[in-house]
């Protein structure tokens, strides 16, 4: 819940803002009321989706001992040695930035956009075995959640996820402190999706929420999970 006066121009991590406020005239104050398209903010999110790197020499502006380390990574490179996961990549974070526009507070930063700079195909041309080499940013993982050692929540950012891959059953009774959210998110759209005003569009996505967030809460009865705040 964001409180008080807030400047929009230093919310979004990285987004350079440009903003302008355009008039024409319109009728009567009762009428331009009613009509949805007299007071409108359109958002037009622009990015540049960044080319890979192919080269030894683009790789090594990123990674500079990148060459010394792995010397023979030049013979390993084909004439196109990018794979299609790098494409992949970038193509669920425009389709994340569209599904997220109308919500600014879930966008990618600037820097999470431009976290990947390639995902190479590699031969070696001896004895042909293959690899994927990824010259990326490396964040730190703070997810996970475990109610029988942290009954209470930490307070966590928008992106933070209560499970990991690695989970076991839980121990006790607790509840996990993600829980009571995860099962107030499900309500809410069990009963959006119960209106009959409910779009068609809208009606397609919740139906593809609906069955996530009751495996969340499954999950969360049932196991408890690596957490970043407490395991090393």
């Amino acid at each position: 819940m964001i409180t008080g006066k807030l400047d929009t121009g230093k919310l979004f991590n990285g987004i350079t803002l440009h903003s302008t406020v355009e008039t024409i005239p319109g009728a009567d104050a009762a009428t331009e009321r009613t009509q949805p398209d007299s007071y409108v903010l359109d958002l037009r999110l622009q990015a540049r989706v960044p080319l890979p790197n192919k080269t030894i020499e683009e790789l090594a502006k990123v990674s500079p001992q990148l060459p010394v380390l792995l010397p023979g990574l030049a013979s390993m490179l084909s004439a196109d040695p990018v794979s299609p996961l790098y494409a992949q990549l970038y193509d669920a974070k425009v389709r994340m930035l569209r599904e997220n526009l109308a919500r600014l507070d879930l966008l990618l930063s600037r820097h999470n956009f431009f976290d990947c700079q390639t995902v190479l195909q590699l031969q070696h041309p001896q004895i042909h075995r293959k690899a994927l080499l990824l010259q990326a940013d490396m964040d730190v993982d703070a997810d996970g959640s475990d109610g029988d050692r942290m009954p209470v929540g930490t307070g966590a950012p928008t992106n933070f996820k209560p499970f990991t891959s690695y989970k076991w059953p839980k121990k006790t009774s607790a509840s996990n402190p993600y829980l009571a959210p995860t099962e107030e998110k499900l309500k809410r759209a069990e009963d959006e999706s119960a209106l009959r005003t409910v779009t068609p569009d809208r009606k397609r996505e919740l139906c593809n929420a609906i069955p996530h967030w009751r495996a969340e809460v499954r999950r969360s009865k049932k196991y408890s999970f690596l957490s970043g705040t407490t395991d090393p």
